[in-house]
């Protein structure tokens, strides 16, 4: 095998486990966690087969839906297919514990279509854009803020959802926009520095979940008295103040290292391939 295999089967392996592999072991694990009463058990790998199997089928549902085969289309429409498909299936197996049925898949792969064709206009055909225009880079901020939704919607503080989702947002942009300047090659192009920011825009927003779920773990096992008495002695409304400092910590972190990482020479492949 030569080295251009090689190099295609890893990215195809790379992309298959991030896109597939990733949502459906999370899946598969919360599932076992709400089935076990907090008992820690070893993961049902067995679980996964169908899981897949299942996801296959409603991507190929979907790629149906537009009149074309699998085959017949980009490799780069038919991943984020698969990876769409790997979300809903997951997501019904971790709120139900069972799998996609055929019936199901073809009424979510309708309604793909029927969303298609209610925003046409808005959905550019073609090659995916980067970020490098401002309508794009738009799109791929909020696409960045997902997780901050997720944990924003479970837990809210004891704060209107609306009102915190802004404070984070606003929070993280300016995160974003601080590091980004800081990263920057000298000269860097306009196109440059979106894609660098949505970067670390994307990393933001992935440690800011996890440093509000861990000040939400913290007061949930709070002893109850001292719990309550916390959320009185703060009129039912928790500081952010803990959050904010591990994000903030966790962040400079991160810009730290970034400073000392370079390429290493074996992996300086044609980074149009990854």
């Amino acid at each position: 095998m030569d080295e251009n295999s090689d190099k295609s089967r890893m990215q195809t392996l790379l992309v298959a486990f991030r896109q597939l592999g990733l949502p459906l072991l999370q899946a598969v694990s919360e599932s076992q966690n709400k089935q076990g009463g907090g008992t820690p058990a070893p993961l049902n790998v067995e679980a996964l087969g169908p899981l897949v199997e299942s996801t296959v089928m409603l991507s190929q549902k979907l790629a149906a839906q537009v009149g074309a085969s699998e085959d017949q289309i980009d490799a780069w429409v038919r991943w984020a297919l698969a990876g769409a498909a790997a979300q809903v299936v997951g997501s019904t197996y971790k709120t139900s514990g069972r799998l996609l049925t055929e019936d199901e898949a073809n009424r979510i792969a309708s309604i793909a279509i029927d969303l298609q064709s209610k925003f046409k206009a808005q959905i550019p055909a073609g090659q995916e854009n980067l970020p490098n225009t401002i309508a794009t880079f738009r799109a791929k901020m909020l696409e960045a803020m997902v997780p901050v939704v997720g944990a924003v919607a479970q837990y809210s503080f004891g704060r209107s959802e609306h009102a915190l989702l802004a404070e984070v947002a606003e929070k993280l942009v300016k995160t974003a926009d601080q590091v980004t300047r800081a990263l920057a090659p000298t000269g860097a192009t306009p196109d440059e520095w979106r894609i660098l920011c949505w970067h670390v825009l994307k990393a933001a927003g992935q440690v800011y979940m996890e440093s509000h779920f861990a000040e939400a773990d913290r007061l949930l096992y709070m002893p109850t008295e001292e719990r309550a008495a916390y959320f009185a002695q703060h009129g039912q409304v928790v500081p952010m103040h803990q959050v904010w400092q591990t994000f903030n910590q966790r962040m400079a972190m991160l810009a730290t290292l970034a400073t000392y990482l370079d390429v290493p020479e074996s992996a300086r492949i044609d980074v149009g391939g990854w």
